[in-house]
């Protein structure tokens, strides 16, 4: 896993841009631990002195990077249910808020807008 990481960090690196709280080795027992506690992404950035935030897009990058090598996969929700044992574990991480595009929020106040006008004329 560490080679992985420091392979994609170099690379990253590369390109230039603003050096990272975090060393690589870090980040790494920052996702383990997560994984390991399941504590909020808030205690496990305080643990490491990166704020919530920080310790999210860590998580995110770190599991996309590992996930993107092809050496390491979750089994599918097929192979969970075929599967003889009698346990089943089931994700809830924290997921980032959907948020409705920007084009649905514009047409939504262009709607409400000509209905209050429309109500207004109706009440004069």
């Amino acid at each position: 896993m560490n080679g992985i990481l420091l392979s994609y960090a170099e690379a990253k690196k590369a390109n230039g841009g603003r050096p990272n709280s975090l060393c690589v080795e870090d980040q790494l027992l920052l996702l383990l631990g997560y994984y390991k506690k399941y504590n909020a992404l808030y205690e496990t950035g305080a643990e490491y002195g990166v704020s919530e935030s920080t310790a999210s897009r860590i998580v995110r990058e770190v599991e996309t990077v590992l996930i993107g090598s092809g050496k390491f996969s979750l089994a599918g929700k097929k192979d969970c249910l075929n599967t003889k044992h009698g346990h089943l574990l089931i994700d809830v991480t924290e997921t980032p808020i959907e948020r409705p595009k920007k084009k649905l929020v514009e047409e939504f106040a262009m709607f409400r807008k000509t209905f209050i006008q429309g109500r207004r004329k109706d009440i004069l």
